[in-house]
């Protein structure tokens, strides 16, 4: 990615009001510039008042007509020297001071908008269908979302404001040199000039490479990382923990390397114009003693150092802002390709989550919520496959009823449940539930539909943080936390612990077997006290004991809970009212457990060997 290419794509990340603003404040840190020439002006002043009152000759043309103009024609030398003293050094600090306060307003300013960014970035993913998250691998979604926009807009921007105005600075102090001076401007122009740009090129695409390098490092690293934790126990007894081990540290290398060059380069422009500053003094000395008098020589050897106390940490900061801008133009790059990803593709913003929205809806019993879904000729294909997943898919679910999903391997059940949950929308047909379109039913009555997966994805919380998922702590209610509990037939385990609902299940739930993870999961379907529930393969883990008491518990709920049970174990769905029959994307039977069995063999088969 150019340069200037990353630069818009930053720029984009903020709304037009932001793009404003920042300019305006630019601008203003720009336009400070003018103290430090009015402060390397006087400077030179200074400069010639003082040589000219040591020599006991006339001031300088420049002085003089400054002199007369403020009135001070009639002062004595001293007390002229001691005013263009006192005025340059208030000017000077004045400048130091604005650009401190400007340059904090900026700072503070581009991390809210970092903040913004990267909520606003991570609701318009989330807004959108499960096939369109999966684009993206979680690592690159995790960095994009985090160091990426820091790089994005606290970094790249940051510098490149900073580079604006020493930019500006460097005009005004060349302009005005090169009305006093313009051949010794010119020279100094060329020689510093020419320095820079050989900087630039010789530093430049190094600095952008160095991002690049960080970012792609990290992002693997941090997939590595999560790799080898969650296959801990397979690469144990395949012995290929040292492996894993050996990755990381290379990839941890890369990004280190990375790092220090990325030190080492913010270092050498200091090295190179002290160097050069010190050489071009020298040189300029030499010049000017020998072709011109003494007055004339220490007002102009004043005038540009002066000029160069300014002009030098100004180069420096340029140089570094400009490095600083191509590195984090690399570092950024995975949240330009996100936001460019979600801008093409719009979808319709999440719901506002006000707390008393939410209070509301867990206040609820959903009466009011009917759980009659019906799929009419739904197709559906993910991305970049051969085959439907689903295909001329039509079924009826009444309110209240429970309806078993029963077939082979890639028949298409975990999609149907996807399509009933909203979580992918339907190519060609349409999946209403109570009347209105999946993902707005879910919308309008958020708790009353609710899923249970094959895998319970645990956070590494409370047994009370992991049933009431993402809710703030004021929203929970503990006694329907253990109304849950006891549904799901979890009680036993969590009264015997010490600390109760307190009790850290540990990252991933390691604290807790299979079985009780999966209960631990239908607790927090249960909590939000749902009309209607998708349980994908929600018992595989469960003993048959348990899985009887939740296929007992589920089957209490009565009827007034719709519940749709994608299974294997035909044992889980034998007692529910209708059974659907998937093979190849399609429903190829559907009735009661024994209207199927005599239509479909195979299904029959699968009965006979599990003794039903």
């Amino acid at each position: 990615m150019g340069l200037i290419e990353a630069l818009r794509s930053s720029l984009r990340l903020l709304p037009k009001r932001d793009q404003r603003l920042l300019f305006t404040v630019s601008v203003a840190q720009m336009l400070s510039g003018l103290l430090d020439l009015a402060g390397v002006m006087l400077l030179g002043i200074f400069a010639g008042v003082m040589a000219s009152s040591l020599q006991d000759a006339q001031l300088p043309e420049f002085a003089q007509s400054m002199v007369d103009f403020l009135g001070w024609q009639d002062w004595p030398t001293s007390r002229v020297i001691a005013a263009i003293g006192i005025a340059a050094a208030f000017s000077l600090l004045a400048k130091s001071v604005v650009s401190a306060i400007l340059n904090r307003r900026i700072l503070r300013f581009l991390a809210s908008r970092q903040a913004i960014v990267s909520a606003r970035l991570a609701a318009e993913l989330l807004a959108r269908p499960l096939t369109d998250v999966q684009k993206f691998s979680s690592q690159d979604i995790g960095y994009a979302l985090t160091f990426g926009t820091t790089a994005a807009t606290l970094q790249l921007l940051g510098q490149l404001v900073i580079a604006l105005s020493e930019i500006a600075l460097l005009v005004m102090l060349g302009v005005t040199l090169l009305i006093v001076q313009p051949l010794v401007t010119i020279v100094a122009i060329v020689y510093f000039g020419l320095l820079l740009l050989v900087l630039q090129k010789a530093l430049g695409s190094w600095s952008s490479e160095l991002g690049e390098i960080r970012s792609s490092s990290l992002v693997a690293s941090m997939n590595a990382i999560q790799e080898a934790l969650a296959t801990y126990r397979e690469i144990t007894v395949l012995d290929r923990r040292g492996l894993y081990a050996s990755k990381i540290r290379q990839l941890r290398w890369e990004s280190s390397k990375a790092d220090a060059d990325s030190q080492f380069l913010a270092l050498v422009p200091k090295l190179v114009f002290e160097s050069a500053l010190v050489l071009g003094t020298v040189l300029l000395a030499i010049s000017l003693f020998a072709t011109s008098d003494v007055q004339s020589a220490m007002t102009t050897m004043v005038l540009f150092l002066a000029a160069g106390s300014r002009v030098m940490p100004s180069l420096l900061r340029l140089q570094g802002a400009t490095l600083g801008v191509r590195n984090a133009a690399g570092a950024a790059k995975p949240t330009f390709v996100l936001a460019d990803a979600l801008e093409h593709e719009p979808s319709r913003p999440l719901p506002e989550s006000s707390l008393e929205r939410i209070r509301e809806s867990l206040r609820t019993d959903h009466s009011d919520f009917s759980s009659e879904t019906i799929l009419s000729n739904v197709c559906f294909t993910y991305p970049n496959a051969a085959f439907p997943a689903v295909t001329q898919l039509s079924l009826e679910i009444p309110s209240g009823s429970s309806v078993g999903i029963v077939g082979p391997s890639g028949a298409g059940k975990s999609t149907l449940a996807d399509l009933i949950l909203g979580i992918i929308r339907p190519e060609l047909g349409s999946v209403v539930i109570g009347g209105q379109q999946a993902s707005d039913a879910i919308r309008a009555w958020p708790g009353a539909i609710t899923y249970v997966p094959q895998r319970i994805a645990l956070i590494n919380g409370t047994v009370r943080e992991n049933i009431a998922l993402g809710l703030p702590r004021e929203l929970v209610e503990d006694d329907l936390v253990w109304k849950a509990i006891q549904q799901a037939e979890l009680h036993e385990w969590a009264a015997a612990q010490e600390e109760g609902l307190n009790t850290i299940v540990g990252e991933g739930g390691y604290k807790m077997s299979g079985g009780q993870q999966q209960r631990l999961g239908i607790a927090r379907a249960l909590y939000t006290q749902p009309r209607l529930v998708v349980l994908d393969e929600a018992t595989s883990a469960l003993d048959a004991d348990t899985e009887h008491a939740v296929s007992e518990t589920i089957r209490n709920l009565g009827s007034q809970v719709t519940t749709v049970v994608i299974a294997h174990r035909l044992s889980t769905v034998k007692s529910l009212d209708k059974i659907v029959y998937m093979e190849g994307g399609r429903i190829h039977a559907e009735g009661t457990f024994a209207e199927v069995q005599s239509k479909v063999p195979n299904f029959a088969r699968q009965a006979a060997l599990h003794g039903l």
